[in-house]
């Protein structure tokens, strides 16, 4: 991009450019200010390092590559603004036409989805040619691509299994594994001299249907755990169990001489779950062995082939989010069991087909017992594990933990084992419609906050449906919503790597939304990358701000729904309500990082909370409650009560239950003090903290009726950070209270790059106030860092009038190796998709418009702005000569001041749209007239076309303060 504007630290009119992405870039300088800090702070916000910029899912197709298209994509992801990619190679995927059976419309207020047959008939297709991943060819070219990453500078690293790690080379007894288990009848008093079944029945129903592929691999390997034999009664005693392992020949024939008495003998074994991805078998996540030859058979090879040079670039491992079902057993249960619970697991295995053993309570906290050691597992032997090995090679470690698709399993823990916090957010698209499915961030964000790991990543903008039918406008909405969950990096889902470096937009992949070479606005995109960047460098700085810190427990999500889970989003109970934020911690976070010291519960990389609340569906441990009250007896607020109990078979429960007493013994009362501190109930968390003078982080008051802003605070030792959100394209203006006083607000702009003085507001009971006003689906930094030096009346932002309208014809100018007129002139502009002209209805790409105008008037002391009106979907605009940037983002608005003149002013703007128009035209031709390549053919006849283009009204504004 050449020219260079320079951004100055400046007042309200001369900063509005609301939807400009400023492509060139500067130094930014601050007149009133020589601080070092806070120069370098805004310097990496206008040009964000290349640590926080984004990266992308780099996915390959399983089909040949070849090298000149391995450094196109590289070259372009450098080119635009991205830090590195990583490999996954998925290929086309499944999601074809029964994932088109509805459309997905985003609408200013709403997102909707309606069922439609404009698809019927599309189709995808899948290329012809295989290359497995991990074969040698795979490996030489992703050799070379770690060495081109490495001459780009770019950061390289290589999924190590999709989905949770299906791999070619698992067989059935490195795959998943489940207990089954069969039954006998027996009438003691004789000798049992009988074949006994193998048994057949899972002890817990699993999700993957059984076709052939998995009655294989069940069929392929099974062990027996044990036979055990016990009275035919409700609740036999663990002294009535008897062993009959020994008694079981190698052929399966039982051989006991039977007590007198009924006997049921449950014969215990384990086998593949047969849980696979398209044919590809799971491995044992409860296994290290598991994961070793895993990472022998994948990474390993790959890592003892690569040169120095190619290992320059190679930085990082990841695997993929957990699809892989239910495990329960692995080898060496049986000695993990005791290693962590104490007592031996194989008599109380008839627990897990329903025989009540001793007691309930005995039985249910065996039950816990085993579904703790299931969950303790897969977070140490698997992504632990991962992490271990991948730190003896000097790589890092990168696992999509948190969910949605784990049940079985501390999620929270699970992100602790990663050098990255990482969870997913979608797009709408009717794979996903709620935003329950849609939001995935809010897990691994608080995961990170409690154990201390900076950067929060997310697999970004997944989708399965639409297909190159969004903007970065439309996509701006679901970012903010993500990054107020917590996110603080993005990983672009997905750039499609395909072989020819001409067809467009080419073999793709079926899901996500189209990041890569060939989409059409991809020439504009490195704005929008820069965009994403600001908001992921402000919001790595310093500390996540929480008031609530809520005990989560052990973090099992039994019978959760994958598609509608709450708590993957930020979602404050009602008795919290907005305003205030907070943080869920795991057992492990309370029981060995959380203390109570001056007034606060810390952590040890200094994330504070203000109270401590017991969620009142989390059962609640006896080690936790414990450390519960010694919380409180050193001066905690504890808000909530205990309604039930996460105790295991080697837990004292007279003193769980002595506790609970002691402290919850008279419910009436609401409150127990002990110590310096004391137990609250009865009361809302929110009553609480205002009893304690706790006001709320952020309100926002004056909304319109569908107007929702969203928050997320982050503090450095000297500085408040607040980024600020407006889900919808309504404008909002607003008050925004922020719980700051003293301090200078300042606006800062991650569209554009631009920070200004906010000098209108008031401070007022230790919070600052500041009229706001917020475009479609804009978002702001609020920054609080110098003492007030600038406090005033005048309006934070400016009214727009209209100075003249640009009209009359334009002369424009289409690509015609993509079916436009190279030359065309319209007497009006007009939506593309309306034109009599083929050439331009089922155009898709850039075209370019032209004009002359003349000013009617023309003030130096006035600040001009060239509004584009109704744009799709980029823009990007010169005047003069002057390459002024690309408009992505509403209102599509350019600041002109600096370069209109009062006669002969040339404007030229080069618009973009979206791949379908083209793609439905295409539907018209045979395959050899098509002017698109690709694999992809959603769009038919029946289709409806987009609009597209400039669409205006184009004018000229000023700006007048009130």
């Amino acid at each position: 991009m050449k020219g260079l504007i320079t951004i100055k630290f400046i007042p309200a009119v001369k900063s509005i450019c609301f939807g400009l992405v400023i492509l060139l870039t500067s130094c930014l300088t601050n007149s009133n200010s020589g601080d070092s800090e806070k120069a370098s702070l805004q310097q990496n916000f206008k040009n964000p390092p290349h640590e926080v910029r984004p990266q992308a899912w780099w996915w390959w197709l399983q089909t040949p590559t070849n090298k000149e298209a391995i450094t196109s994509d590289l070259e372009e992801m450098k080119a635009k603004g991205l830090s590195g990619c990583m490999v996954l190679d998925g290929g086309v995927g499944p999601f074809g036409s029964h994932k088109w059976k509805k459309k997905t419309v985003i609408d200013t207020t709403e997102i909707r989805y309606e069922i439609t047959n404009e698809y019927k008939n599309g189709s995808l297709s899948q290329p012809d040619d295989k290359m497995e991943t991990w074969s040698a060819p795979w490996r030489d070219m992703v050799r070379f691509a770690s060495l081109e990453a490495g001459r780009l500078g770019l950061d390289f690293g290589v999924f190590i299994g999709p989905a949770g790690c299906a791999a070619p080379w698992v067989t059935p007894n490195y795959g998943q594994q489940e207990i089954v288990w069969s039954e006998l009848s027996v009438e003691g008093g004789n000798m049992i001299n009988q074949d006994f079944p193998k048994p057949n029945f899972p002890v817990q129903i699993k999700r993957q249907r059984e076709n052939q592929t998995v009655k294989d691999a069940q069929n392929a390997f099974y062990n027996d755990i044990a036979i055990l034999a016990f009275p035919d009664k409700k609740t036999p005693s663990i002294n009535e169990i008897i062993s009959l392992t020994d008694k079981l020949d190698g052929k399966g024939h039982l051989k006991w001489n039977a007590p007198k008495g009924d006997w049921r003998v449950i014969r215990f074994g384990y086998r593949p779950t047969g849980r696979n991805l398209g044919g590809v078998f799971y491995i044992d996540h409860l296994s290290r062995d598991a994961f070793d030859l895993h990472w022998q058979k994948t990474v390993g090879i790959l890592l003892n082939e690569m040169n120095p040079e190619e290992r320059k670039a190679f930085k990082y491992v990841e695997c993929d989010s957990w699809e892989a079902g239910d495990p329960n057993w692995t080898k060496h249960f049986p000695e993990e069991f005791k290693a962590r619970r104490g007592y031996d697991i194989v008599k109380y295995m008839p627990a897990l087909i329903g025989v009540n053993i001793e007691s309930d309570e005995t039985t249910e906290h065996f039950l816990n017992d085993f579904r703790l050691t299931i969950s303790d597992l897969i977070s140490e032997n698997h992504y632990g594990r991962q992490q271990e090995v991948a730190h003896e090679h000097k790589l890092e470690s990168y696992a999509e933990a948190a969910g949605p698709h784990q049940y079985q399993a501390d999620l929270k823990k699970c992100v602790s084992k990663c050098d990255v916090a990482m969870g997913e957010f979608w797009m709408p698209s009717p794979h996903r419609e709620k935003p329950s499915g849609r939001f995935l961030v809010r897990e691994a964000a608080t995961a990170a906050h409690t154990y201390g790991i900076k950067k929060v990543f997310a697999e970004s903008f997944t989708s399965v449906g639409p297909n190159w039918e969004v903007s970065p406008f439309m996509m701006k909405a679901a970012a903010d919503q993500a990054f107020c969950d917590g996110l603080n990096w993005i990983c672009f889902h997905t750039f499609s790597h395909r072989p020819s470096v001409t067809d467009v937009p080419g073999l793709t992949h079926s899901a996500g939304t189209h990041f890569d070479r060939t989409n059409t606005w991809w020439n504009q995109s490195m704005p929008f990358v820069d965009y994403l960047s600001r908001c992921s460098y402000m919001l790595q700085q310093g500390l996540f701000v929480a008031d609530v810190l809520f005990y989560n427990g052990h973090g099992l999500r039994l019978g959760a729904d994958a598609f509608e889970w709450e708590d993957g989003m930020k979602n404050p109970p009602e008795s919290l309500g907005s305003g205030y934020d907070y943080d869920k911690c795991n057992d492990e976070v309370l029981l060995n990082r959380l203390e109570f010291k001056n007034n606060k519960l810390v952590l040890p990389d200094d994330m504070s909370y203000k109270v401590l609340v017991i969620d009142e569906k989390t059962p609640v441990s006896l080690q936790a409650l414990k450390k519960i009250v010694k919380l409180a007896e050193q001066g905690a607020t504890v808000v909530g009560k205990i309604e039930s109990s996460m105790l295991g078979n080697t837990d004292d429960l007279s003193e769980y239950q002595n506790l609970t007493k002691r402290i919850w013994g008279n419910l009436e009362n609401g409150e127990y003090k002990i110590g310096k501190g004391k137990f609250v109930w009865n009361k809302s968390i929110r009553e609480v903290l205002k009893n304690q003078n706790i006001l709320p982080d952020f309100e926002c008051t004056g909304l319109s009726d569908v107007g929702v802003i969203d928050y997320i605070h982050r503090k450095t030792e000297d500085t408040d950070i607040y980024y600020v959100s407006s889900k919808w394209q309504p404008v909002e203006k607003v008050a925004c209270t922020f719980r700051v006083s003293d301090k200078q607000p300042e606006l800062w702009n991650p569209v554009t790059g631009e920070t200004r003085l906010l000098t209108n507001f008031k401070v007022e009971n230790g919070q600052t106030i500041i009229p706001m006003e917020f475009g479609p689906s804009s978002s702001y930094f609020v920054v609080f860092k110098e003492s007030i030096s600038h406090q005033n009346s005048v309006s934070n932002w400016p009214k727009f009038k209209t100075v003249q309208n640009i009209e009359g014809a334009w002369d424009l100018s289409f690509d015609k190796n993509w079916g436009g007129p190279e030359t065309i002139v319209f007497p009006n502009l007009l939506d593309w998709s309306k034109h009599e002209n083929t050439g331009v209805k089922y155009y898709s790409g850039t075209a370019a418009y032209r004009k002359t105008f003349d000013m009617i008037s023309l003030n130096e002391n006035q600040e001009l702005y060239l509004d584009l009106g109704q744009v799709h979907e980029l823009a990007r605009v010169k005047v003069n000569g002057v390459d002024l940037g690309v408009t992505w983002s509403k209102p599509y608005r350019v600041n002109i001041t600096s370069h209109v003149k009062s006669k002969g002013n040339t404007l030229e703007i080069d618009v973009v749209n979206l791949w379908p128009n083209r793609l439905i035209g295409d539907a018209f031709f045979s395959e050899k007239e098509q002017f698109a390549k690709t694999n992809i053919r959603k769009f038919t006849k029946a289709t409806q076309l987009l609009p597209s283009g400039l669409i205006g009204p184009v004018q000229i504004l000023t700006t007048k303060n009130d």
